[in-house]
C-alpha cells in the first residue's frame, strides 16, 4: 500500500498452473512497488483510468490451502482480469468491495504469492479541499510573463482650414478570458466527477516595476481548481482639437501570464465519515489582464 493517499493504477501477475507466482502493483503517480514472489513466463497486466471502479473481485486458492490459485476481477469501464490456475470445483473468495477504489494489497510470499488479499476504500469521496497552499517560489515581486497587450488605436485630425474645434472620442470595449488552474494529481486520482474546493492566495498585476509592472497579492480565496471568466475591459476618453491639430490615441493593457509550483494541504473526506489529510506537491497557472490604460499622443 502507499501512504499518499494514491490509488491502484494498474497490476503485473505472473502465474503458471497451480499458482500465482508473483505480483507487482503500480499506483497512480506512475510509482511502482517491487515484484513480490518471483516473475514468471506466463505473465498479464491491467491498467485502470482515473474513476474506473472494480465492480467484482474474486481469489481462489490452489486446492491444497497453501498457495494463491487465481485472481478475478471485473471494473465499471468493462475490463476483466482473470489470470491464475482452472478453479473449477474450488471454494471462490469474494472480497468486500467498499467503494470499489482500490488502494492496495496485503499479503504474504516466498517465491510464490502464500497470501493474497485486496484493500478497498470503504466509502466513496465525496469531496476533496486544499488549503495552505504554499508557493515556491511566489509570483509576488516578479515581472516573469507579464507583457503589454495592445487593444485598439485611432487618429484625429482638424485641418487648418477648419472654422471650428474639433470635438473627439475614443472608446471602446474588449472582452479578454482569465483562468486560473491547480493542478494536483488527486483531483484526477479517483476520477473527474469529484468537487474540489482550493483555499489559496491569487495574484495580479500590480503597479510598475523599473519600466514594467510586477505580480501582486490580490486575495486569499475560495475557488476550485479550475476557473475561467471573461473580464470586461473598456476605456473612454475626450477632447477638442483646435485647426491644424492632430493625436493618435491609443488603448493597452497588461497581461499576466503566471507558473508556479506549491506545496499543499490536501483533506479527503469519504461518504464513511473518513477523513485524510495530507501534504501534496500541486502546479499553479492563471492568466489575468490589468484595466485599459490610454495614451494620447500630439502630431508632429
Amino acid at each position: 500500500m502507499n501512504q499518499s493517499a494514491l490509488v491502484v493504477k494498474g497490476l503485473d501477475v505472473w502465474y503458471n498452473s497451480g499458482v500465482l507466482r508473483g505480483i507487482q502493483v503500480t499506483f497512480s503517480d506512475d510509482s511502482r512497488t517491487s515484484v513480490f514472489g518471483q516473475p514468471s513466463d506466463s505473465h498479464a497486466s491491467i491498467t485502470f483510468v482515473p474513476g474506473e471502479r472494480i465492480t467484482e473481485l474474486t481469489l481462489w486458492g490452489n486446492g491444497v490451502g497453501t498457495r494463491t490459485g487465481r485472481i478475478r476481477l471485473t471494473t465499471s469501464a468493462g475490463q476483466t482480469f482473470d489470470v491464475g490456475k482452472n478453479t473449477n470445483g474450488q471454494t471462490a473468495y469474494p472480497a468486500g468491495l467498499g467503494s470499489g477504489i482500490l488502494v492496495g494489497f496485503v499479503g504474504r510470499c516466498g517465491l510464490e504469492i502464500d497470501m493474497l488479499g485486496p484493500v478497498f476504500l470503504n466509502g466513496s469521496v465525496q469531496s476533496i479541499s486544499i488549503s495552505n497552499v504554499v508557493y515556491n517560489p511566489p509570483l509576488t515581486g516578479s515581472n516573469t510573463g507579464i507583457s503589454r497587450q495592445d487593444l485598439d488605436s485611432i487618429h484625429y485630425y482638424n485641418p487648418p482650414n477648419a472654422k471650428a474645434s474639433l470635438p473627439w472620442t475614443f472608446s471602446n470595449e474588449v472582452k479578454r478570458t482569465e483562468t486560473t488552474t491547480f493542478t494536483q494529481s488527486t483531483t484526477t486520482t479517483y476520477g473527474f466527477s469529484v468537487n474540489a474546493e482550493v483555499s489559496a492566495e491569487l495574484f495580479g498585476v500590480g503597479g510598475k516595476f523599473g519600466d514594467g509592472y510586477s505580480w501582486q497579492n490580490t486575495s486569499t480565496q475560495e475557488t476550485s481548481t479550475s476557473t475561467s471568466f471573461e473580464k470586461s475591459v473598456g476605456w473612454g476618453i475626450s477632447g477638442e482639437l483646435q485647426p491644424g491639430e492632430g493625436i493618435t490615441a491609443s488603448s493597452f493593457c497588461q497581461q499576466g501570464v503566471g507558473h508556479a509550483n506549491y506545496i499543499a494541504t490536501v483533506t479527503l473526506r469519504l461518504s464513511d465519515g473518513t477523513v485524510s489529510t495530507y501534504q501534496e506537491p500541486g502546479q499553479f497557472n492563471t492568466v489575468v489582464y490589468t484595466e485599459a490604460e490610454v495614451t494620447v499622443k500630439p502630431d508632429n
